[in-house]
């Protein structure tokens, strides 16, 4: 076992910076570092092949914002940032070079094609914490070991505050028990877009070429159940039109956009607030009221409004993800700047693993490095972490050399 190697790296960091934390700006925009992404299989054998020479996808930030287009039908990716009572959201994330839609993953059924348009697929998921409580939203294991704090550890970052506490740290905290620690699967999250490959995208509109395969410059529409509220809550909510009963999962059309000047790639959700700005995208002059149906208008208003009925009532689990939204006002959750959001992302192997469906290459946001004791710091304590771990497993069945030799 290398031990001073490993302490020279822990102290390489300390002398770089004691944090890396990264601040959303009130306007909405939560910037992440520029070639932070690293590689992190998560295969039995830490050995899933990726196309020669690939080149982790990097997350460089994310913008999420009322939004008011004259254009909600036709373009409604053209507008501006409304902060005052707006019935859109817009979601938008940038990556540092081209970057496709995800291909399928075997999942339901679907052919196993992550490559089907284009070389380097994006795959993972951006959490949104509406009420930006970490007591209140979650998801359920099996589906709960591809999110964020289940995650966020592999690339020795743990995220501010107290949420830190419920990260996964060994392959020993990812049990089935949602009543033992640390409680990964609840994250404080209600929605998220989620690229999970669990379909396959319908391509709506493609400029260049026109040959399905997301070239440099290229600007594409693609549609399927991007968005969605967490599937924990399936069991007791009252929605329908989903893919399935109790699900909120419609579909959406997702805008990737690769710009050849800056070689960054956007992807953009614009999504109703209200079921008056889902009535503005479907071009209807009449809004329907809040329904619970998903195959018609929709909108976060109407999940949020079956989050609130339900809460007095979710036993177990669900209750417990559910319960803080007992007797909640809507109208106090519509600020899209005021969210809380994570992210996770990554790409997938170009072999099927049913097992392990993803190979991650970066997370946001408000992170540091290194922080191995939850104090928010990362100091001569966080390396004594280290140091003790080392002691520990030093010769044993987890050390390469397996001799007591420090």
């Amino acid at each position: 076992m290398s031990l001073k190697l490993l302490q020279l790296g822990f102290f390489s960091m300390l002398v770089a910076s004691t944090s890396s934390v990264f601040a959303s700006d009130p306007d909405g925009i939560h910037e992440d570092p520029y070639g932070d992404a690293k590689i992190r299989r998560t295969d039995a054998g830490n050995d899933a092949p990726l196309p020669e020479g690939f080149v982790p996808i990097d997350l460089l930030e994310l913008r999420v914002q009322g939004w008011s287009t004259s254009t909600p039908v036709t373009d409604p990716y053209q507008g501006q940032a409304n902060g005052q009572d707006a019935d859109l959201m817009r979601l938008q994330i940038t990556f540092a070079g081209l970057v496709s839609p995800p291909g399928p993953l075997g999942i339901d059924s679907f052919l196993y094609h992550p490559y089907m348009f284009g070389d380097r697929p994006v795959f993972g998921y951006i959490d949104l914490d509406v009420d930006n409580h970490i007591n209140s939203g979650g998801e359920l294991t099996p589906l709960a070991r591809n999110r964020y704090l289940a995650n966020v550890g592999r690339f020795g970052l743990s995220p501010e505050g107290s949420i830190s506490e419920r990260i996964v740290r060994s392959r020993d905290d990812l049990d089935e028990n949602f009543q033992t620690g640390p409680q990964f699967e609840r994250t404080g999250a209600e929605f998220s877009l989620t690229m999970c490959g669990c379909f396959t995208p319908e391509i709506i509109a493609q400029d260049g070429d026109g040959d399905s395969f997301f070239d440099p410059g290229e600007t594409w529409i693609v549609r399927g159940r991007f968005f969605e509220r967490f599937t924990a809550f399936e069991g007791t909510s009252t929605m329908f039109g989903g893919s399935s009963d109790g699900l909120f999962d419609p579909f959406v059309n997702l805008q990737f956009k690769h710009d050849i000047a800056t070689d960054l790639t956007t992807v953009t959700l614009v999504f109703p607030l209200t079921n008056t700005g889902s009535a503005d995208l479907r071009g209807e002059a009449v809004v329907q009221p809040i329904d619970a149906d998903v195959g018609n208008q929709t909108s976060i208003s109407e999940a949020l409004d079956d989050l609130i009925y339900m809460a007095p009532d979710a036993q177990g689990s669900v209750g417990v993800l559910v319960h803080r939204w007992e007797d909640e006002d809507i109208e106090d959750y519509l600020e899209p700047t005021e969210w809380g959001v994570n992210a996770l992302v990554g790409t997938a192997s170009i072999e099927e693993d049913p097992a392990a469906l993803f190979i991650w290459t970066d997370t946001g946001f408000n992170e540091i490095e290194g922080d191995l004791n939850n104090d928010d710091i990362r100091d001569e304590l966080d390396e004594q972490v280290i140091l003790d771990g080392i002691s520990l497993e030093d010769g044993g069945e987890n050390d390469a050399d397996g001799e007591v030799n420090g």
